[in-house]
């Protein structure tokens, strides 16, 4: 009953973070907003991704933090051109508070991982 428990705050974390990501992205962040985010993405880490998705999780991970950041640098230089600036500013908002949410609870999964690589050698 304990893991169940777990998840639904693991889920409940992660929606949280999504929504925070995006309410906070129409506003300038302050520091302790970025670690809400990032506790947050802490507890989904520690308290969803078991062993057997560890590879999925950290892959996902990459794809948005390396998207977020190719994406917020693509509507940078678009944004002028397309007369699109607030609109450019808000989603790069986002896009930086997805990263924020998603980042430590990455490093923590893989830094356990490559824990678990070398006890094992």
């Amino acid at each position: 009953m304990a893991k169940q428990s777990g998840n639904m705050m693991g889920s409940y974390a992660f929606i949280l973070g999504i929504l925070l990501s995006v309410v906070l992205g129409f506003m300038q962040a302050q520091a302790w907003m970025v670690a809400v985010l990032a506790i947050l993405g802490l507890v989904v880490a520690l308290l969803n991704i078991t062993d057997k998705e560890v590879h999925a999780y950290l892959l996902a991970n990459v794809a948005i933090m390396i998207g977020a950041g190719t994406f917020s640098s693509m509507l940078t230089v678009l944004a002028t051109p397309l007369g699109i600036g607030n609109i450019s500013t808000m989603l790069q908002g986002i896009l930086g508070n997805l990263v924020f949410f998603v980042a430590p609870g990455a490093v923590l999964i893989a830094l356990k991982e490559v824990y678990n690589i070398a006890r094992d050698q």
